[in-house]
């Protein structure tokens, strides 16, 4: 499983293990769902002291889960950016970890989703039929398991970059703000995996 935002990168163990604290993990899910932050306005979102949410921020950028933004910011008020990881491939994987990091990857998705169902039922038309929340089910292989996920990955980069290329047509753009008319910021969720209970030739 991965929580990837492109370009992403394979973690280590020790990463990971360095990642799944409670605050840091909290502090990387406002950064992405903000674009960009800084410690004191991380501070205000989750109610911690400013000493707090920097001393937490500097240790995500010592492993790698953030990074300044270039050329914004000063050396007392620095914005930070995530970056993306896999998990798929560590070296020495810490059962308890995985889990911790599973449940806060699902955890964020379901309370991302409650919030954004919650907004788009008042929301402007337009919002509401671009927006998608759906469920499939299927028989598969898992190397057309494998060819689904790289196509699906594949068009939420196409898309992606472009967007992006349109937001800094002008120079580059702001990460935590809105530059073209009627932009918003927009999560978007990609998950496939078998279902338990079904063994590997058709028996169960």
């Amino acid at each position: 499983m991965s929580e990837r935002k492109p370009p992403s990168r394979p973690a280590t163990s020790q990463q990971i293990k360095a990642f799944a604290h409670p605050l840091r993990m909290e502090l990387y899910r406002l950064i992405g769902d903000q674009g960009q932050a800084t410690a004191s306005g991380l501070a205000r979102d989750t109610g911690e002291s400013t000493g707090q949410t920097s001393y937490h921020l500097r240790q995500l950028a010592k492993y790698g889960f953030i990074e300044e933004v270039p050329g914004e910011g000063t050396g007392r008020e620095r914005w930070w950016r995530a970056v993306g990881f896999t998990v798929d491939q560590l070296d020495e994987p810490d059962p308890h970890t995985i889990r911790t990091l599973n449940r806060w990857m699902i955890d964020n998705q379901v309370d991302t989703l409650h919030a954004g169902l919650e907004a788009i039922q008042g929301d402007a038309e337009p919002w509401r039929e671009a927006s998608m929340l759906l469920s499939s089910a299927a028989w598969l292989t898992s190397d057309e398991l494998a060819a689904l996920s790289e196509d699906l990955l594949a068009v939420l980069d196409r898309h992606s970059a472009a967007a992006k290329a349109l937001r800094n047509a002008d120079g580059p753009a702001p990460g935590h703000l809105p530059v073209r008319p009627g932009e918003r910021r927009t999560r978007i969720f990609i998950s496939a995996m078998p279902q338990p209970g079904h063994d590997e030739g058709g028996s169960k």
